[in-house]
């Protein structure tokens, strides 16, 4: 718990346990010596503030786990009870009540949010714009069925592609670019060798000994460029290129 940072969102239908378990993650995470914010953006249904408003509130200091939080509070008025036809203050107001609990020192803000998610009401566009302005670290969503997938699949997939990406990274920090000729090992998939291409080195066996990401490419010479952080080709028998490439400069996947 205390490894968590930045922004968590709490979003769901009405009577799902929001609200209970914003005000955990709150506390336990006061409990971990953090400063929290709690912003309540659930306009009809308030746990800190008056109807038609949001409202935030910091805890006094860390380890302070007092709920209602004794920190700074700050108020925000929407100006209904509802967030259909009002969903642009809601949005506005959830951004600048983030900034806010930033400005006061926050390191951690929960966001407990409206139960309006049907989407032929506007709930999966105002879930969808409230996380993309607010761009949590974390999101999670309660439901009963799947009345939250829409909202929730794009962000499992791009939560998906990061951990590829930060892998590779990761992975290839320590690269360095040495030249390989292709004439001297097999080579299986050879129609995938282009520039930004990843490929495995192999051991006689066929299993992976490393990777690689092919910088140049010369076919009528049959010898290529590769970056990868192994430290020599002792051992390889085989190169087999993948469909995947990568980009080297900004560390990302093609």
């Amino acid at each position: 718990m205390s490894g968590l940072r930045g922004t968590l969102m709490v979003i769901g239908a009405s009577d799902t346990g929001k609200s209970t378990l914003a005000r955990y993650l709150f506390q336990e995470l006061c409990r971990a010596g953090l400063r929290v914010a709690y912003l309540d953006g659930d306009v009809g249904q308030s746990t800190l503030g008056l109807p038609a408003t949001m409202a935030l509130a910091l805890s006094s200091g860390p380890g302070d786990e007092r709920f209602n939080p004794h920190g700074p509070r700050v108020t925000y008025f929407v100006g209904s009870t509802t967030p259909r036809g009002h969903m642009l203050p809601v949005v506005v107001g959830a951004y600048r009540l983030q900034q806010k609990a930033l400005a006061l020192g926050a390191e951690v803000v929960v966001v407990d949010t409206t139960g309006l998610v049907d989407p032929a009401e506007g709930g999966r566009a105002l879930k969808q714009w409230k996380i993309e302005l607010l761009a949590p670290s974390m999101v999670i969503g309660l439901q009963r069925g799947r009345e939250l997938e829409s909202t929730l699949w794009p962000l499992r997939r791009e939560a998906r592609i990061a951990r590829r990406r930060a892998l590779l990274a990761d992975y290839f920090r320590s690269a360095r670019s040495c030249g390989v000729s292709l004439r001297q090992m097999a080579v299986y998939e050879l129609d995938r060798l282009a520039s930004g291409a990843l490929v495995a080195f192999q051991d006689v066996e066929g299993f992976a000994l490393g990777l690689g990401v092919v910088e140049e490419a010369d076919r009528l010479e049959k010898t290529m460029i590769v970056r990868t952080p192994l430290p020599g080709l002792e051992g390889v028998a085989s190169l087999r290129f993948g469909a995947a490439r990568w980009d080297m400069a900004d560390q990302r996947e093609l």
